[in-house]
């Protein structure tokens, strides 16, 4: 089977001239590895537990989940639409609304490609118009093309009324003839031809809608689709970032995790060898560092990092992204330092138990005084050793930065230490926010030049020109991942 490299596909996107330019893209199995529609179902099932007005729809969502699983997008999925939306009578639009964004929350967030997010921002930067076009409901398109960006979506449509479904389907669905239908509509609105757009899918169903198009693409195709494409002379893409789990992404997920209890147990062990608790703990990061990494199969690309060396005790920050983070972390950083983290963590197993013995401090973000912890962090950097705190306070689902917090800050300014900033670049990409599987990655970061206790006049001005400053850093890391953007800025 022939496979073409992302990079070299996004390298031979045109930027727009001439007539508009339209990047069309299906929903399951092309931005995400699971099915939308097993999703609403396992969200409905829950909803549907003590419901009686949930019973039967979340049965027919199941039913009709199973049925599109197989791949089957006929005539028969057309009555199952239909056999749905009349079971949805009478409900509220806005509950099924609510179902859709818990679907994605619960699992669909953790289920889209990392190379669907690359190859969307690629269309975008390229000028091209974004569709996500797919069968689904728009209760199942909208949290995702939402996250993505994608402002335009066609999709199979329920009729409202008053706020609450009528029973019927708007005609035609967006499945097969009908499909093709929406997307010659939304072309020729946007003074486009056939010739001028892209369509990704992974459906062998789709093969009319493929060869009409001037720039078919096969997102992980199986055998019939991946026969055209080779027929055809079709780019083949391969996403494998999410999804179908393979042995090695299991085995390395059982090694971290025996990694990290071997790591505390040594560290237990290590309490009657003599050692002082400053040096023990040193020993037991260093090691949890290593071994986590190694078991994990990251390996760190770093720039600035003769930066961390020359200013401690200080201050490091973080962009939060992965439970990995922590692993990447003391990887990276080696000793003397003690990280923040929130108070449910030291519950957790395998991790809470080692991460009390590195005197984490853990913070119960909702207790409005601090007092306590603000003590003990002062005196940790009194006594030389360093902090490490995300303030951003929690994590995104594409590890988008979130607003910072002043904490850290105040800190800084307090105990007149520096801070020094820490870009993650990708740690999201070995392990995504709900994700169970740890894939090996390359991580990238960048060490950002500090910010000394004389600079730290205004707090509040202070984090907000480090928030922008990550921001500009994590942009420049998307577009130099995009080859076209590095020769055009060359040209």
């Amino acid at each position: 089977m022939a496979t073409t490299a992302l990079g070299t596909h996004i390298a031979s996107l045109p930027e727009k001239s001439g007539p508009a330019q339209v990047a069309f893209f299906d929903l399951d199995g092309t931005l995400i590895a699971g099915n939308s529609l097993i999703a609403l179902a396992r969200e409905a099932a829950k909803k549907s537990i003590g419901d009686g007005e949930w019973q039967q729809s979340a049965k027919l969502l199941r039913e009709l989940a199973q049925h599109a699983s197989t791949g089957n997008t006929g005539r028969s999925y057309h009555s199952m639409v239909r056999l749905l939306s009349e079971a949805l009578t009478g409900v509220r639009e806005s509950t099924l609304e609510n179902l859709g964004q818990s679907a994605y929350h619960h699992f669909l967030a953790r289920q889209i490609y990392t190379e669907a997010i690359s190859l969307v921002e690629a269309h975008r930067s390229a000028g091209h118009k974004l569709v996500l076009i797919a069968s689904a409901s728009r209760f199942q398109a909208e949290p995702v093309a939402r996250v993505l960006g994608i402002d335009e979506i066609c999709c199979t449509q329920l009729e409202v009324r008053d706020d609450c479904f009528t029973g019927r389907v708007k005609s035609p669905m967006c499945v097969g003839e009908g499909k093709a239908m929406a997307m010659r509509r939304l072309l020729r609105q946007s003074g486009a031809s056939l010739q001028d757009a892209w369509f990704y899918t992974n459906s062998s169903s789709e093969l009319p809608i493929l060869q009409a198009v001037g720039h078919p693409v096969a997102v992980n195709p199986k055998s019939r689709l991946a026969a055209h494409a080779d027929e055809g002379g079709w780019p083949a893409l391969h996403f494998r970032s999410r999804g179908g789990l393979d042995i090695e992404s299991l085995a390395r997920t059982v090694l971290t995790l025996q990694g990290v209890a071997t790591t505390s147990m040594l560290g237990k062990v290590t309490r009657g060898f003599g050692l002082g608790d400053r040096e023990r703990v040193n020993a037991t990061g260093r090691l949890f560092g290593s071994v986590a990494a190694s078991a994990s199969g990251l390996t760190l690309d770093v720039e600035g990092e003769g930066i961390l060396r020359a200013n401690r005790p200080c201050i490091f920050i973080y962009n939060h992204q992965s439970l990995l983070d922590g692993v990447v972390l003391m990887r990276l950083l080696k000793q003397d330092v003690v990280a923040f983290c929130k108070k449910e963590m030291a519950d957790k197993p395998f991790i809470g138990p080692l991460l009390k013995q590195m005197d984490t401090i853990f913070v119960e973000r909702d207790n409005r005084d601090q007092s306590a912890v603000l003590q003990q962090a002062l005196g940790e950097l009194e006594r030389g050793r360093s902090l490490v705190i995300a303030p951003e306070g929690t994590r995104s689902t594409l590890g988008d930065l979130q607003p910072f917090k002043q904490g850290a800050f105040y800190l800084a300014k307090r105990a007149k230490v520096p801070i020094v900033p820490i870009v993650l670049h990708n740690v999201k990409d070995a392990l995504p926010k709900g994700g169970l599987f740890i894939r090996p990655a390359k991580i990238r970061i960048t060490v950002l030049d500090p910010v000394l206790p004389e600079d730290l006049g205004s707090i509040r001005g202070v984090s907000a020109q480090l928030e922008a400053a990550y921001r500009r850093e994590l942009r420049r890391s998307r577009e130099a991942a995009l080859p076209y953007k590095l020769r055009t800025a060359a040209a």
